[in-house]
């Protein structure tokens, strides 16, 4: 799989590339910016680069807009699961406690003998039961 990858990787740069030299024209010719606010005094005009590199520093520019919206994304699902663990934590912690409070009961013989006796008497521990009443005609 990572040779796939590398070679679909390296497809693209040769792609972008014969883009680039096919179109150098374009790609290398210098283009100046200029930057005005309505104001008399207020016009910038910044030096003139490649075109190239104004793709390049909106790509850069990208990246980095991703990379930190995955930071933070990442940041808030560690929180999340930081919570998500101490409620398992938690929880854990009341099934063992309620575990030793039946242990308790179980291993008591005074109170298996009464559960005995009761199951031989016919006695449950449920509720009794209630006959529904028949529907009104």
């Amino acid at each position: 799989m990572k040779k796939i990858k590398m070679v679909v990787l390296l497809l693209i740069l040769v792609a972008v590339g014969l883009l680039i030299y096919q179109n150098r024209d374009y790609f290398f010719a210098k283009k100046a910016l200029s930057l005005s606010l309505g104001v008399e005094s207020w016009n910038w005009t910044f030096t003139g680069i490649w075109n190239l590199g104004y793709f390049g520093i909106c790509l850069a520019i990208g990246l980095l807009i991703t990379g930190v919206k995955c930071l933070s994304i990442r940041m808030k699902s560690k929180k999340t699961i930081k919570g998500l663990n101490s409620d398992i934590e938690s929880h854990l912690g009341t099934i063992s406690s309620l575990k030793t409070e039946l242990e308790k009961y179980t291993s008591d013989p005074y109170l298996k003998k009464s559960e005995q006796e009761k199951t031989e008497s016919g006695q449950t521990g449920s509720l009794p039961e209630t006959k529904e009443a028949a529907p009104a005609e």
